[in-house]
């Protein structure tokens, strides 16, 4: 047998080289942590804030997902979900504690509130912000310094053509029920049709009511029976689409009359509700990267947002309650392959 021995010194010669190395090892890791110290300090320096102020849902995830996609260098997003409990110290707080470059606003209710911080704080320069996913958003935000936007809602004689196109039958008296307040944006959607053939004839409520309930229901009857209509145009509007008067007005008189609807969001196309026929929406994602792009352009232009114009939305995207086209309209499935999402 090999009989192999170490001397002492020998040992503890070995140990010191041994030590040496782990010293220079432990040296190279602290300098590198030293060293990624000061990138994440110079990165933060030139890495820009973005704050989100929006609803929780599916749409407003797709749009946020948009925005990540493009802005995922140089840029810090942070969302705050707000809820109808929301006040105005919780936006305060959070803009006090992220202290971000720029706001994104989606939904009405987060325009409404950044408009309360801006009349509560009065701060000297206006954080820019851009506002979508709202309703009538140049309206929304005309009052705002430092703004920008995406609107929310396609012309309707877009929705009206395509759906006039796939159940094949005429189309040139298109009703409408608005509040007072839509009355410039449905005199501008009426102007559009009139080009295609397509004329509106709309019926004013006013912008505040305890009967819209009574009100409604003798609207949409002047309009169906002694109008004629051939479709009904539905603008967004939460005040005349509650769940009661959606229920008991507007979805009970459609189903008698048996007449093709027109909305703008996405859920009133739901077979389940059996009340729209059609829409045509903004493509989600692409609106996040469209959002994107007017951020980059505002930086780009030394955060002044009120250089960039509202824009309208550049992608979008037709859906169909097949359910009710079927039954009511006798549409065949080769009729249906322009259109982008059937709901069975």
């Amino acid at each position: 047998m090999l009989n192999c021995k170490i001397k002492p010194e020998e040992y503890n010669v070995n140990r010191i080289i041994c030590n040496n190395h782990l010293f220079k090892v432990w040296d190279l890791i602290r300098n590198l942590f030293i060293l990624l110290l000061i990138c994440n300090q110079v990165f933060a320096e030139y890495r820009n804030d973005i704050l989100v102020v929006r609803q929780p849902g599916d749409d407003f995830d797709q749009v946020v997902k948009g925005i990540n996609d493009e802005l995922n260098d140089g840029f810090s997003i942070t969302e705050f979900v707000i809820s109808q409990q929301t006040e105005l110290k919780d936006l305060t707080k959070v803009i006090n504690k992220n202290t971000p470059d720029l706001l994104v606003l989606m939904d009405n209710k987060s325009i409404n509130l950044y408009k309360m911080y801006l009349d509560t704080e009065k701060p000297e320069n206006p954080l820019p912000s851009i506002s979508l996913m709202g309703v009538l958003i140049k309206n929304a935000i005309k009052d705002l310094k430092n703004a920008s936007g995406i609107t929310y809602e396609i012309p309707v004689v877009t929705s009206i053509v395509n759906l006039r196109s796939i159940l094949g039958i005429k189309m040139e008296y298109i009703g409408v029920i608005h509040r007072k307040y839509m009355t410039e944006f449905v005199n501008d959607n009426t102007r559009f049709c009139k080009k295609e053939g397509i004329n509106i004839i709309n019926s004013i409520l006013p912008n505040n009511s305890n009967n819209y309930s009574k009100f409604l229901l003798k609207k949409l009857n002047y309009l169906i029976q002694d109008k004629g209509i051939e479709a009904l145009w539905v603008p967004n509007d939460n005040i005349l689409l509650n769940p009661d008067l959606l229920n008991n007005v507007w979805i009970r008189t459609v189903k008698k009359f048996r007449i093709p609807v027109v909305v703008g969001v996405e859920v009133l196309v739901d077979p389940k509700l059996n009340f729209g026929t059609f829409a045509v929406l903004p493509d989600h994602t692409s609106m996040g990267i469209q959002a994107s792009e007017m951020i980059l352009r505002i930086k780009n232009n030394g955060w002044n947002a009120s250089s960039i114009p509202v824009e309208p939305p550049v992608a979008v995207y037709k859906i169909i309650n097949y359910k009710q086209v079927k039954k009511n309209f006798n549409v065949k499935d080769s009729q249906l392959y322009q259109v982008d999402k059937i709901y069975k």
